[in-house]
């Protein structure tokens, strides 16, 4: 074979061998080719199913978002709600508490003006003290209820200063062991000696608390004691003060004690019916020893009585232990510490002080004036804003403005704004019923300087007058007012004298009959009305004699009686005829306005069928205003005594009948 044949012969073979080749590769891509469409598929089917997760995924958020956005709405639709039902609650806190403490302002100041009085009899203290301190007992349950809104609020704070221990003690005693009454209680005092005397905290909230505990021992216990122990220890640089107040009374069930501090929970309710309490005060105990780091434990056997026991921590004063006589004083109760007494209280005069006192109320106005006639200041007042504003843009300027809070048209807040905005300067102190927490803040954001809480407390006052007044004045109490404001003479009119005539006459019958027939109380209490009549009317000597008088009456001292009142009657006698006017003929002979005094009799008599002092006693006045024989201004009198000694409207009834006919 020739080369060439055998070269083609190559080729061929070569060109054969490439082809298969090719074929190989072309079946091996196909291969490929179908695996990979293959996993391209598989890849497809596993997209498409994640794609329905995905779906399926993004329909549940949305579902979710849905949800969520109406979660959303209603959650901002409940905090609208809630926060409109708050301050819906918070209104009529503020309103209720107004409205309350506006007419106790009236009643406690009232009272405490009565008190003040240098010339008031005994008698008379004793009864404004006891308004006094059922005002305070209303005004207690009232501030329990506020309390618990600020606790719900989240808006009770603690006030502490420095405060004495042994007269926290004492007034929290002292407040609470009247409450027994005529129950066979014993009450006892277990007092650590070496208690610090002074400590600071908060004094008013501390008196809260064992005022809480102490009348609520007093009222479930109806025999046996009550017992109040103090102690203390340091801990970390402060002082744990622990209170225990044990008693014999009710005691608690064992599922009673664990309700014991829930909230507008009284418990034995069925028989504790006549036992007062708003069933606040022990969770408003609990909720202010938690704020002060304290803790409140009990003890009790139902039946047998309850043990509580709280501790506190208060900040340590450096000053010395109360010892054993102040303990011993605490524990016999004959204390006499750092007393702020309602009556005949020591001011300092401030006769160089002017106060604007501004208030819709004119009752308002007469217990302010009341409570600042004392001082001696040049006092103006207004019955409401507008009038307040014209005082001072006519020139009116003063150390205090006390503005009412609430007043119609234009409250104290708008009236300040706008003062402020006249470019006054001067001292505006609220005077506001609306005790509920953060008024503080609200008053100085608008301009108010302080604020005083209705009812006015005394002692406040007196601060804020020495604060604003006194303090403001260096130079002026040196000349002439750092000493106690002496109430005027009362003058002696002839009113004055004809009344003490007329009561003068009847106390020496009264006093020669129960001398006669031994009734030594009503010979003391007559005695004691003399003593400060007589002194009324400048016979200090002879009032000394009734007062010798009332002392023998109240220790029975028949001998001295015997001894002394024939001459004392006799006395008084002749002083009621140096002091009764003497009665011309013609005097007595007077031309009676006789229809005026019918009309004025049947007006009497209407107004005593009905138990009607005030009109009753407006128609004596317009009688006593005109000239009467001596029969009709007798009968006159004796209406007048039926009406206001005696409190007898039928036999005052009776008597204008016939004088009216």
């Amino acid at each position: 074979m020739s080369d060439d044949a055998y070269g083609g012969e190559e080729r061929f073979i070569g060109m054969r061998t490439e082809n298969t080749a090719s074929v190989v590769k072309t079946a091996d891509y196909e291969d490929e080719i179908k695996k990979l469409k293959k996993e391209l598929r598989v890849a497809n089917r596993e997209i498409a199913q994640k794609n329905r997760v995905i779906a399926s995924m993004e329909s549940n958020i949305n579902v979710k978002m849905n949800v969520f956005r109406t979660l959303v709405i209603e959650n901002e639709i409940a905090k609208n709600k809630a926060e409109v039902a708050s301050r819906a609650k918070g209104d009529f806190l503020a309103m209720m508490s107004h409205e309350i403490r506006t007419p106790l302002n009236a009643i406690l100041g009232i009272a405490q003006i009565q008190m003040q009085k240098h010339d008031a009899s005994d008698e008379s203290n004793e009864v404004f003290e006891k308004i006094y301190n059922s005002g305070n007992t209303l005004l207690g349950i009232i501030n329990d209820i506020l309390d618990m809104a600020k606790i719900e609020s989240g808006r009770l704070e603690l006030s502490p200063v420095e405060y004495d221990i042994p007269s926290l003690i004492n007034d929290a005693v002292q407040l609470n062991i009247v409450r027994i009454g005529s129950k066979p209680i014993e009450f006892g005092l277990d007092i650590d000696e070496t208690l610090p005397s002074r400590l600071y905290g908060d004094e008013l909230r501390l008196k809260q608390i064992l005022n809480n505990l102490l009348s609520n021992a007093i009222k479930y216990t109806e025999k046996g004691f009550v017992k109040l122990s103090v102690g203390h220890a340091e801990q970390d640089g402060d002082i744990t003060l622990r209170f225990v107040v044990r008693d014999t009374g009710q005691g608690m069930a064992p599922d009673d004690q664990k309700k014991l501090f829930t909230t507008y929970s009284r418990l034995n309710i069925e028989n504790n019916r006549t036992i007062e309490g708003t069933g606040l005060g022990l969770s408003i105990t609990k909720t202010l020893v938690d704020m002060m780091g304290g803790t409140i434990e009990v003890e009790s056997v139902f039946g047998q009585g309850s043990a509580f026991t709280v501790t506190v921590r208060q900040g340590k004063i450096p000053c010395a232990a109360i010892g054993k006589e102040i303990a011993d004083k605490l524990i016999n109760f004959n204390f006499q510490g750092k007393k702020s007494e309602r009556r005949k209280r020591i001011r300092c005069s401030m006769p160089y002080g002017s106060v604007l006192v501004v208030d819709d109320v004119e009752t308002n106005l007469y217990v302010a004036e009341g409570f600042m006639q004392p001082y001696g200041l040049k006092l103006e007042t207004a019955v409401s804003g507008f009038a307040a504003i014209e005082k001072i843009k006519n020139g009116g300027s003063y150390d205090i403005v006390f503005m009412d809070h609430m007043m119609p048209l234009m409250d104290g807040i708008e009236t300040t704004k706008k003062l402020r905005g006249l470019g006054y300067g001067g001292v505006i102190v609220a005077l506001t019923a609306n005790a509920l927490a953060g008024n503080d803040d609200m008053f100085k954001q608008n301009g108010v300087d302080d604020f005083i809480s209705k009812p006015i407390n005394a002692r406040h006052l007196d601060f804020i007058l020495n604060k604003y007044i006194r303090e403001r004045h260096p130079e002026e109490p040196a000349k002439a007012a750092f000493s106690e404001a002496k109430p005027a003479a009362p003058a002696v009119t002839p009113k004055l004298l004809e009344v003490f005539c007329r009561d003068a006459r009847k106390a020496a019958a009264t006093l020669s009959q129960t001398a006669e027939n031994k009734d030594f109380e009503l010979f003391a209490i007559t005695a004691h009305a003399m003593k400060s009549a007589l002194a009324s009317v400048g016979e200090s000597a002879l009032s000394e004699k009734a007062f010798a008088l009332e002392k023998a009456g109240k220790s029975k001292d028949a001998e001295f009686i015997a001894l002394n009142c024939g001459g004392f009657t006799e006395s008084l006698k002749e002083i009621t005829a140096k002091l009764t006017p003497e009665t011309s003929e013609d005097e007595a002979d007077v031309a009676e306005d006789t229809d005026f005094l019918k009309e004025q009799l049947q007006i009497i008599k209407a107004a005593a069928d009905d138990y009607d002092e005030k009109t009753a006693y407006e128609a004596l006045g317009r009688l006593r205003e005109k000239t009467w024989k001596k029969e009709t201004a007798a009968l006159l009198e004796s209406i007048y005594d039926d009406l206001f000694l005696r409190s007898d409207f039928e036999s005052a009834s009776e008597k204008a009948g016939i004088g009216g006919s």
